[in-house]
């Protein structure tokens, strides 16, 4: 089988965008593909957080993907810093790749125009490397990337091919993979953005855990476009929007539902579709409530998957240790 890897910050809580643009298609990959899924905490220190907080965090995630149907005898779901070999590689990468190829991504380059080269974290300026070494030390095949991440798979495909022509072939080079087409989420306050976890727009974000009220007062104030009819189209993003999670909701299409709303108006779109939302995460939240009441559960599953990865990792960790011409220890 195709080995696919896919990483996820323990930062922010996880919304229906993230649910449908990404992790819904984890569950899908994981019957396909021999799928690893990393929360990737080491990431997630590349700017400041609280530990306590960051602890939470982690825990909260695995229940939530846990929830949506990960499967832990299907995939491989684990908490990065609990496979010590992602940063020895790291390192040992860091001596392969170049500065200058570091000072070209294009996060570290607006960030450092935001607040000063001499401000930004050796490790954000580093991360990149370590995101090779997530993925090299698996060898994945493929890994599913979004626009803004292409230019990261690219240098760990050129850190690879590097490596492999100085050592020997040792790394799989991954391919990237295309995200499924999917439906797109947008923010319920501006429907011109993608829903996000940012703190700027909270009634413009659905997250998974929302209570049933919160999500019927937030489907009720979102904005609406000029005009009664309820069609999907360019210039009615916001109806267009709201038709979009209903049919993620019910499994209805677009033109369905458009034709079952013939002739009615703003206010029952709007009580269907809070309905049908409540509705279609309902069993999310009890599985996620019931795995939060099990934190032990969490953990033996969360080291069912760091025993199945670190066995891996060792692995070609120990061919890396060859090619370099490190001393065996005795």
């Amino acid at each position: 089988m195709t080995r696919v890897l896919s990483g996820i910050q323990p930062t922010g809580e996880v919304h229906l965008g993230n649910y449908i643009g990404a992790l819904q298609h984890w569950v899908t990959d994981q019957y396909e593909h021999e799928s690893y899924y990393c929360i990737v905490d080491l990431h997630a220190i590349t700017t400041p957080q609280e530990p306590e907080r960051l602890r939470a965090a982690t825990l909260d995630l695995a229940a939530t993907l846990l929830a949506v149907g990960l499967e832990p005898d299907r995939c491989t779901l684990f908490v990065q810093s609990h496979v010590p070999e992602h940063t020895e590689l790291a390192w040992i990468l860091n001596c392969v790749a170049t500065f200058g190829e570091l000072r070209r991504m294009t996060q570290f380059k607006d960030k450092a125009a935001k607040q000063r080269e001499a401000g930004v974290s050796v490790g954000y300026f580093d991360y990149p490397v370590l995101q090779a070494a997530d993925i090299l030390i698996y060898q994945a095949d493929r890994v599913p990337v979004g626009e803004d991440q292409r230019q990261h798979l690219e240098l760990t495909r050129n850190i690879a091919q590097r490596f492999n022509a100085r050592f020997g072939d040792t790394f799989i080079v991954p391919e990237p993979a295309i995200p499924k087409v999917g439906a797109k989420i947008l923010d319920l306050q501006n429907p011109l953005a993608k829903m996000s976890k940012s703190a700027d727009s909270p009634q413009g974000t659905i997250k998974l855990t929302d209570s049933r009220d919160v999500v019927a007062k937030k489907i009720k104030v979102a904005v609406t476009d000029s005009g009664r009819e309820i069609l999907a189209s360019p210039d009615k993003p916001a109806i267009t929007n709201l038709l979009t999670i209903l049919s993620v909701a019910t499994g209805k299409s677009l033109s369905d539902l458009e034709d079952s709303f013939r002739d009615r108006g703003y206010a029952d779109l709007k009580r269907e579709v809070a309905e049908g939302l409540i509705a279609f995460l309902e069993p999310i939240q009890e599985r996620y409530a019931e795995l939060l009441g099990d934190p032990a559960e969490i953990g033996r599953q969360l080291e069912i998957g760091a025993t199945k990865a670190q066995k891996v990792a060792q692995a070609t960790m120990a061919g890396v240790y060859d090619r370099v011409g490190f001393l065996p220890r005795k």
